[in-house]
């Protein structure tokens, strides 16, 4: 994988140089937590997963790649292609897939949104995909268009989206709603309904570009990664209890405006999210990138871990995985999780890299050096 610039968010810092500038644009500190290191890898891909557009993730043992070209999703297992999907319902020839996962057993999940072939009528939709392409059971979602989905047993869906305003449904409603809904698959009823619309910043019309969203259940949490209002977020679906952490502020990577309407400027320095990953034991990493604009400076990459206090939280550095975009062997991007293990990339290398997180004991940290 090589860095995707165009997504957002934040990164700590990784050099003197860079902490003096970080520090006039808002970036935040990262939490000051010593000893974290990366354990050396102890499995890889058996090939390069580089795609051009689009950015694939590893979840359940598979790589999921949804092309933004056609509405198709590649599958890959650690060794090769194992399916291509091109998604057809029948009457809707002008599908657009925004996201797609896999169950625990391995079934595909689908979302996306199309205009029927008579009449012209926007649907959007999630389903179960077969490996021919066929979705059933669908769900027909309406007006509201999923971003994001996940699903914790593989009977019901959350779907993470915003909700179209006729005539045209090419504008957000203006009415009150929910961003995050439970689908059950089998009748398409909504099950569940949290997070307040009005509980966010303002979303960029058309989506939010992955890694900016993010969605993942783990068990019987849903963690979510909210980018352009700086927060991390969690639902028990054992006892419906929803937490939500404020992140450090920093500049985003995105068109952002004004009160008035108008576009303001990119900054010099920008710090972008680059993937984030939940583990089967609830803990949450993310990888990010910055760059200076103007060229003074060159790119640079880490992972971090999530470090939760109240209703605050930072992100810790990982020793090992800081460095310099470009330099060979140097961490890249975090690409997803198998549940147990950290999935990355690293620069000139051509296969995913598998590593298990940091973990302590009682005060002792217990993991290997990279290597």
């Amino acid at each position: 994988m090589r860095g995707h610039p165009g997504f957002a968010l934040l990164l700590g810092l990784f050099s003197l140089s860079l902490l003096a500038a970080q520090q006039t644009t808002g970036v935040p500190k990262e939490a000051k937590v010593k000893s974290l290191s990366l354990p050396a890898p102890t499995s890889t891909t058996a090939y390069d997963p580089f795609f051009s557009e689009g950015r694939p993730v590893w979840e359940r043992g598979y790589l999921v790649y949804v092309d933004p070209r056609s509405p198709r999703v590649d599958l890959y297992d650690k060794d090769k292609d194992r399916a291509s999907v091109k998604v057809v319902i029948p009457g809707y020839s002008d599908l657009t897939l925004s996201d797609a996962t896999v169950t625990e057993d391995g079934h595909l999940i689908v979302s996306g949104c199309s205009h029927a072939d008579e009449g012209g009528k926007i649907h959007c939709f999630i389903g179960m995909a077969s490996r021919e392409g066929r979705v059933s059971p669908i769900v027909d979602t309406e007006r509201f268009a999923p971003r994001r989905i996940s699903t914790c047993d593989g009977e019901t869906v959350w779907v993470m989206g915003w909700l179209r305003a006729p005539p045209y449904f090419d504008r957000e409603g203006d009415e009150p709603y929910d961003v995050l809904r439970l689908y059950r698959l089998r009748d398409g009823k909504i099950v569940d309904s949290e997070l307040p619309r009005s509980s966010f910043e303002h979303w960029p019309i058309g989506g939010l570009g992955l890694p900016e969203l993010t969605m993942q259940c783990r068990g019987t949490t849903l963690g979510i990664y909210e980018g352009v209002s700086d927060e991390w977020i969690e639902y028990n679906t054992a006892n419906s209890q929803l937490t939500r952490w404020k992140l450090p502020e920093v500049t985003h990577h995105s068109i952002q405006h004004d009160s008035g309407g108008g576009q303001i400027p990119f900054p010099i320095h920008v710090t972008s999210i680059t993937g984030t990953a939940m583990l089967d034991s609830g803990e949450v990493y993310a990888s990010f990138g910055h760059v200076v604009r103007d060229g003074s400076a060159r790119r640079t990459m880490g992972l971090f871990r999530l470090e939760k206090s109240g209703k605050q939280a930072s992100w810790a550095p990982i020793a090992g995985a800081q460095g310099t975009g470009g330099e060979q062997g140097a961490f890249d991007e975090l690409c997803g999780t198998d549940g147990q293990n950290l999935v990355y990339s690293r620069f000139g290398e051509h296969h995913w890299f598998f590593s298990s997180p940091p973990h302590y004991q009682g005060s002792k940290l217990v993991s290997s050096s990279w290597r």
